[in-house]
């Protein structure tokens, strides 16, 4: 898959790999499209939430990913907003009491 759309969000799941003409990352897509060369086709993000998807990326993409979790392509930081966690603690409260 290639982003196709000039504004996205997706979740990196995993991290990027050099495979033998290009580098790739395991994504969940959020928000935009994205093209699939291998029917031609653009899929929206919703339309991915299924499916096992594999982003094809630059070798400067693939450095800059390393170790990232959300991706925002296409809007300022004034667009955005991030709320850190403060404990430091794993991503994950669910065991929490």
């Amino acid at each position: 898959m290639w982003i196709s759309s000039k504004k996205a969000v997706f979740l990196v799941t995993g991290e990027p790999r050099e495979s033998k003409y290009s580098y790739s990352v395991p994504i969940i897509p959020l928000h935009g499209l994205y093209y699939s060369s291998k029917d031609k086709r653009k899929y929206t993000a919703k339309e991915l939430v299924d499916y096992f998807v594999v982003l094809n990326i630059d070798k400067e993409d693939a450095d800059a990913l390393r170790g990232k979790k959300i991706v925002v392509l296409g809007y300022s930081e004034n667009e955005a907003l991030f709320i850190p966690n403060d404990e430091g603690g794993d991503d994950n409260d669910d065991n929490k009491a």
